[in-house]
């Protein structure tokens, strides 16, 4: 039987790397054999994560770039020249909390950016070769949000229904290439991303079950919701009005802002 080292190693790209999500994956995928690129802005704190999966008998180099600038791809290319990168992890992202058009211009050019461009500009460097290899995975972070236009998460929810369409669109396209790929879609998670959104994390599922449910589904779901709170709330949706659901998670989010109770 295939090892999960061997289905998707040697080497994982992980972005957003520096905290939350992203650094729980290489923390998870460290303990199941694979060395990381670790890509984050905050070289301080990769660095420091380098350091702690070194300790835990693997590789890791460090890529501090922000996944914003125009030329990320090429500083990414040449920081993994000669590895053979059999796991991508697109796990950079952020939002804000407010209405839309008081969005300034470059809040909105950085989310999309960061989003949605980055994820899917790396998904083409690196999928053509796992598909040539006949291996490999790619995973999209994605959000319930992304299942229902949400008031005041306006773009960052439909920054987030491209992710899931993205990732559940190249699963059926690779699938027979047998590279596998997933968009996750978790619910709020105990992370730093709350914190920037202004959001309380009172609901949040904590960071190691999201990144253990994700990598026990890979290969076996494109879509995966974890928690079974969020998949029956996502499950149900499917029988509610557009409208309703939008009504829901409009409530929802701002039932979460800070301050409320």
């Amino acid at each position: 039987m295939t090892s999960f080292a061997e289905r998707y190693g040697p080497w994982a790209l992980v972005t957003g790397a520096s905290s939350g999500i992203g650094r729980e994956f290489a923390r998870q995928l460290a303990k199941r054999g694979l060395s990381a690129v670790l890509v984050a802005r905050r070289a301080d704190r990769l660095a420091a994560l380098a350091d702690e999966l070194a300790a835990s008998g693997v590789d890791a180099r460090v890529v501090p770039v922000d996944l914003c600038d125009d030329d990320f791809l090429s500083v990414i290319r040449r920081a993994t020249d000669g590895l053979e990168i059999g796991l991508l992890v697109n796990s950079a992202g952020f939002s804000l909390t407010g209405p839309f058009l008081d969005m300034a211009s470059g809040d909105l050019t950085r989310m999309l950016n960061l989003n949605t461009r980055a994820p899917a500009m790396l998904a083409r460097e690196f999928g053509p070769a796992m598909r040539a290899r006949r291996r490999g995975g790619i995973i999209f972070l994605s959000s319930v949000t992304g299942f229902a236009a949400t008031p005041q998460w306006s773009l960052y929810a439909a920054t987030k229904a491209f992710n899931l369409l993205l990732g559940e669109g190249l699963a059926a396209e690779l699938q027979a290439d047998h590279v596998d790929v997933m968009a996750l879609a978790p619910g709020t998670t105990r992370t730093e991303f709350l914190d920037v959104a202004g959001l309380d994390d009172r609901m949040g599922m904590d960071v190691d079950s999201v990144v253990q449910h994700a990598l026990q589904r890979l290969g076996r779901s494109d879509v995966v919701v974890p928690g079974w709170f969020y998949r029956g709330g996502v499950f149900a949706m499917r029988f509610l009005p557009r409208s309703v659901n939008r009504a829901v998670f409009g409530r929802f989010l701002a039932q979460m802002r800070q301050g409320e109770g």
